[in-house]
């Protein structure tokens, strides 16, 4: 998927996840860094956009639940450096073996972060628009419409991702996935008008979602550091680009035109990122169970984006218990 978020949001939403994901382990809690900042950020209700999927997946299959993130009461929180990572388990007895047939993770757990200090200002900028803005639209939404209508526009917004999803797929040299993806969207855009109804997954052809920063991590790049983008919410370096070049690739966009160049572009993502944020409650109570919203926000998204590439690559994602 191309985009998720609001205003524009290219986000590829909720990015490939396997048939089956394990959900996604608890952090620990951690410290807040910058005192002043993470109290604005826990005033706010909600984040703008988190596309824990990275941008091309179901958000509800990859987002964690509320009671993995929770904190206990008397739990001690670790002292935040601006660049340290989420700490992992404590280190194994001595004669804990590992599995034979491990791989070896083709993604870091946590990416790095040198640049904490405006990641976390922009957290707070998406913090406070989710809240003032995308939530109570969402919510509203909600409010007025019955469940058939939202899941139909929740699958016509899918279907739009398919032409995108079936392109990365040749270029991961995944034919059969593509072949699939494509006769997905032949059936879906024409038996299930347009693409409300989702007969090929009825009759076994489930959505496999990719985009072009999975492709990327396919051929080996590297996430590069973390980032946060206004209104779009948790990036790196290569999925940051691989958004653009999704944009500008998308054969939907070139039909009904993009988000800068055409009110039905506009149309489609804005869309697009309310449907995510009306169907995520959970995954936003999730951030807000956490000590640290920030700082769990960034690792639910380096680990959801290992699994995108593990899912491309067939590489094991060496992702510890929390």
């Amino acid at each position: 998927m191309i985009v998720m978020p609001l205003s524009a949001l290219l986000l590829a939403s909720v990015s490939s996840v396997p048939a089956s994901p394990a959900p996604a382990p608890s952090v620990p809690a951690m410290a807040p860094s910058g005192g002043s900042l993470l109290a604005r950020a826990n005033e706010a209700p909600h984040i703008a956009a988190l596309p824990l999927d990275g941008g091309a997946g179901d958000p509800q299959q990859a987002a964690p639940s509320a009671p993995q993130t929770a904190a206990p009461a008397n739990a001690q929180s670790a002292p935040s450096a601006d660049n340290a990572p989420v700490a992992a388990n404590p280190p194994a007895p001595a004669d804990a073996t590992a599995p034979m047939d491990a791989a070896p993770a083709s993604e870091p757990l946590v990416l790095r972060d040198p640049w904490q200090k405006p990641n976390r200002d922009i957290f707070a900028f998406d913090l406070f628009f989710e809240s003032k803005m995308l939530a109570p639209v969402a919510h509203g939404y909600r409010a007025v419409t019955p469940r058939f209508f939202r899941a139909g526009i929740n699958n016509a917004i899918l279907n739009l991702d398919e032409p995108s999803t079936a392109i990365n797929q040749v270029v991961q040299l995944k034919i059969g996935r593509a072949l699939k993806t494509t006769v997905r969207f032949a059936i879906n855009s024409t038996i299930g008008i347009g693409g409300l109804i989702d007969v090929a997954s009825a009759g076994g052809l489930r959505r496999r979602p990719a985009d072009f920063g999975q492709t990327l991590g396919r051929y080996g790049a590297k996430p590069g550091p973390y980032v946060m983008l206004p209104f779009l919410g948790p990036s790196n370096v290569r999925d940051g680009f691989g958004r653009l070049v999704d944009t500008f690739t998308d054969p939907v966009g070139f039909v009904i035109g993009g988000v800068f160049t055409s009110p039905g572009g506009a149309a489609r993502y804005a869309m697009a990122g309310i449907n995510w944020r009306e169907k995520n409650d959970s995954t936003m109570s999730a951030i807000y169970g956490a000590s640290d919203p920030y700082a769990f926000t960034r690792a639910a998204y380096s680990q959801q984006r290992a699994a995108v590439v593990q899912d491309a690559t067939g590489k094991a994602a060496a992702l510890p218990d929390f």
